[in-house]
């Protein structure tokens, strides 16, 4: 199946998504509102079929609910972050590994090593790979979002340690295949393998 979706640095506006943009405008509307009002609320960027998409998406998931007149109400607010969801109303998995890395790195306040965090990352329904955490910590190195001890008394042992001032917010820094970082929290690139430190 083709991915007709743009890349992160380009589809997110401001650092937010058409769908996090959305879904703020629905939390707004606490009374309901209509698929056009919400359409004209939102940036002309975002095409009304995507806005429409997600709006069902949601009501499969049960986090909206459509009355007689038309009016979309949320009736499950799971806070600021926009529900990562099918068309079917089921919860997207992808990109998990990821947000629970960084939400660890954020929450430890001592230097770990790869392993560890991948241990502190992991639950029983998402669990991440050591693999998974090494990659995800050496792009955050090159972005200088952490800081390393080279010392390696064996292997694997490098240490990182979040850097207080890169600690950017909840989206967690996202590793783009086209190898660069994005940080949605800043709303731009942060790194690129062919510029180096990027805008930051």
């Amino acid at each position: 199946m083709t991915n007709n979706r743009k890349p992160a640095h380009l589809e997110y506006a401001g650092g937010k998504s058409p769908r996090q943009l959305i879904w703020e405008q629905l939390r707004h509307s606490r009374n309901g509102i209509t698929l056009p009002a919400l359409v004209g609320a939102l940036p002309g960027t975002i095409h009304r079929d995507t806005t429409r998409t997600y709006v069902k998406s949601l009501l499969a998931g049960q986090y909206l609910e459509l009355d007689d007149f038309g009016l979309y109400k949320l009736i499950k607010d799971n806070g600021v972050e926009a529900p990562r969801v099918r068309r079917d109303g089921s919860e997207v998995t992808l990109g998990r590994e990821q947000e629970n890395v960084w939400r660890s790195l954020r929450a430890v306040n001592h230097p770990v090593n790869y392993r560890e965090l991948a241990a502190l990352a992991s639950t029983a329904t998402h669990p991440v790979t050591p693999a998974f955490a090494k990659d995800y910590l050496a792009n955050l190195y090159k972005a200088g979002y952490v800081t390393r001890n080279d010392s390696k008394p064996f292997k694997g042992a490098c240490k990182y340690q979040l850097i207080p001032s890169k600690n950017t917010g909840p989206r967690p820094p996202m590793i783009q295949r086209i190898k660069q970082v994005y940080d949605p929290n800043l709303g731009k690139v942060v790194w690129s393998e062919t510029k180096g430190d990027g805008d930051a």
